[in-house]
């Protein structure tokens, strides 16, 4: 044997391999339970990534000191949002002309398009945000198994709610080579499988007695349903607005190839009494493609709550937070509220540098003055993980961020009478393994620790954590929403169902905010915690229990509670209090 040879060969494999760097190193698995492993890509599969550059910390800080100025109350800067080029400039400034400095994003367009054979098409399959921080390619799949050294697979979902569905994904972990190294933080869309939840269909609680307004869309399979009827009564919302003001909006996003079907919201507003119930755009895959449950839900109820206010959907068929950003750092004039049923466990996949980067995302989205809210998730304390016989809680990513206003659940006290709610179990809620509490907050959740009231074990949750939800509004599965899908009506409950209606809430009161003159409400939480709960703005829920059903959670009490946050929207008293601000 030659061993000259041998040691030369080593010597040159070795010196590729360092030449690359593994990105989010922390991930180390790559299958899930909800998704079946298939076939390695072809020659004739394509994918879609997104690469998201690093950011300066110094950089960075700075972003975050503005987001926090522009969104608390008292602050001289409160409001005074940026535009989408100012808030460009502050991470990934243009490079001065001249300085032979392309800009991170630019260099890595260019070097994609270098690789033979790696990008799918021309130019035009590579493309980079107005943000400067985002790089949207779309690679032929095998060569891009060689460009990230990994291996690719086809993942196809086993749920019977979500079948037809697939994902391509990395099956091992993967790297880049040095000439994207210290410009890209991860490649979105490789890893992650997130855990797919089937709706939350309810029963409908058909109790003699029950007020008038659970059987408002007069159809038999929505007897003793939560109904628009109910959520005016019990909220304050106005009925029916025959108009809204130029430059709002309102948006729901759609990551789970959920569609739409307009027979459906024709049918739920002529049962339901809403007069207008449409989508006015959409970006992103997903349309009338498949009619979704959760899609269906989410525009039925912010139309219920808020329309005509136009509203947009994003869709994005791969699961993907990043997907959802790059489709707002394109636009320069976004829907001020944007709702977004989804999430995963802090554990799921979840790489510390990706909850990072899109923390960066939620910051830049508030400075430009968009109220963004997420739904709380529907596995209570013990999230999409469940019970894995550690008694560890599983907190919920987005709703976890510091960064997001978090929507949790409710139920009525006392079945199909409108009034007191309690907590739902199975509403997400608790506290952040991963996030401090941030200041907004330390002294509500300091108060809820110290209460009195009975907590679980010590060994169950990080006492320190960001705690959420923020606020509520029903979401359980007793008195289930009325939902048009698939043509015919049926009970769904979920947090999908509270964000949508509290983002509507938000987006009422930005159009009584705008038709004053004064800008919308940005990032919600400095205000929610500081003025509107202070002042009464929300109906406290001081009885329930988050434990989804088995061993501990966590209990609602007088007060912010990792179950119900605050409570649920008294309307009236929030749209007033948002309407007293001087801007």
């Amino acid at each position: 044997m030659n061993w000259r040879v041998v040691i030369l060969a080593l010597a040159a494999f070795a010196g590729v391999e360092a030449s690359r760097t593994i990105l989010e190193p922390g991930v180390t698995v790559f299958e899930h339970t909800h998704w079946n492993k298939g076939p390695r890509v072809t020659a004739q599969d394509t994918i879609e990534v997104r690469f998201v550059m690093k950011s300066c910390p110094m950089k960075r800080a700075k972003l975050e000191e503005m987001f926090w100025s522009v969104s608390d109350p008292a602050s001289p800067q409160y409001k005074k949002y940026l535009s989408l080029p100012e808030v460009a400039d502050l991470l990934h400034p243009l490079p001065e002309e001249g300085s032979g400095d392309l800009g991170a994003a630019e260099v890595v367009r260019r070097h994609l398009l270098e690789q033979p054979g790696l990008v799918a098409g021309g130019e035009g399959m590579v493309k980079i945000t107005k943000t400067r921080d985002i790089v949207t390619a779309t690679l032929n799949a095998q060569a891009a198994e060689g460009y990230f050294a990994t291996e690719l697979h086809h993942f196809a979902a086993t749920s019977t709610w979500h079948a037809g569905k697939s994902l391509v994904r990395a099956a091992a972990a993967y790297s880049v080579p040095s000439a994207l190294v210290g410009k890209v933080a991860l490649v979105d869309k490789l890893l992650r499988l997130p855990r797919l939840e089937d709706p939350k269909v309810g029963r409908g609680h058909e109790a003699a007695g029950g007020d008038p307004e659970f059987d408002s869309c007069g159809v038999a399979e929505c007897k003793g349903a939560t109904t628009p009827q109910v959520l005016r009564k019990r909220y304050g919302f106005p009925s029916n607005k025959t108009s809204y003001t130029e430059g709002n909006g309102m948006c729901c996003t759609e990551f789970q190839l959920q569609g739409l079907d307009k027979k459906d919201l024709k049918s739920f507003g002529a049962k339901c009494g809403v007069e207008h119930v449409k989508v006015d755009s959409s970006t992103g895959l997903g349309g009338n493609l498949i009619p979704g449950v959760e899609a269906l839900l989410d525009v039925e109820y912010i139309e219920a709550v808020a329309a005509p206010i136009p509203l947009s959907v994003i869709n994005s068929i791969s699961y993907s937070l990043v997907d959802w950003a790059a489709q707002l750092n394109d636009d320069e004039n976004p829907a001020p509220v944007q709702s977004v049923s989804y999430g995963n466990d802090e554990v799921q996949q979840e790489s510390a540098e990706y909850m990072y980067e899109c923390n960066t995302q939620f910051m830049q989205t508030g400075l430009r003055g968009l109220s963004v809210l997420f739904a709380s998730g529907d596995q209570g304390v013990w999230g999409r993980t469940g019970r894995d016989g550690t008694g560890e809680f599983h907190p919920d990513f987005p709703a976890g961020s510091p960064y997001v206003t978090s929507v949790g659940g409710t139920d009525f006290a006392v079945p199909s009478q409108v009034g007191e709610e309690t907590a739902w179990a199975n509403g997400g809620g608790g506290f952040s393994n991963t996030f401090a509490a941030p200041a907004y907050q330390s002294n509500a959740t300091l108060a809820y620790l110290a209460s009195g009231v009975a907590l679980p074990d010590a060994s169950a949750f990080n006492a320190t954590g960001r705690g959420y939800p923020d606020v509520s509004a029903l979401a359980g599965e007793q008195n289930g929403y009325c939902v048009a899908a698939k043509g015919r009506f049926l009970k769904v409950g979920g947090t999908s169902a509270a964000c949508p209606v509290f983002a509507g809430a938000v987006a009422l009161i930005n159009d009584e905010l705008l038709a004053q003159g004064k800008a919308p409400m940005g990032f919600l939480n400095p205000w929610i915690y500081g003025v509107a709960a202070p002042n009464g703005a929300f109906f406290d829920v001081t009885s329930g229990n988050n434990n989804g059903g088995f061993g501990e959670g966590f209990t609602a009490t007088t007060g912010w509670d990792p179950a119900t946050g605050f409570g649920t929207p008294n309307y009236e008293t929030m749209r007033d209090l948002a309407l007293n601000s001087a801007v």
